[in-house]
């Protein structure tokens, strides 16, 4: 996994984490956690869709550049091997 994936399953397991130690020590009743908690389900639900799809955006994105970088560097195999001929006996020793 990449820097940017670690950081952001780090980033939210961090948020997790201190949403449930708020709740826990939170003064406020259940029902009114509960009621916090269905309402920003969603908001988080779309906040960590949308940086995901970012996320493996900017992957494939890159691979793609990387990949076409590597298919550039090399050359042609064809005309690299062109101007190589062998004799018979050459051939018969290999």
């Amino acid at each position: 996994m990449s820097s940017k994936g670690d950081a952001l399953l780090a980033l939210i397991s961090g948020f997790i984490a201190g949403t449930i130690t708020g709740l826990l020590l939170a003064p406020k009743s259940g029902r009114e956690s509960r009621q916090w908690i269905s309402e920003h389900t969603g908001e988080a639900k779309d906040w960590v869709e949308s940086r995901g799809t970012r996320i493996i955006k900017e992957s494939e994105q890159k691979i793609k550049n990387i990949s076409q970088g590597v298919k550039d560097a090399l050359p042609d195999l064809y005309e690299a091997t062109s101007d190589i001929h062998f004799e018979d006996d050459e051939l018969e020793d290999a």
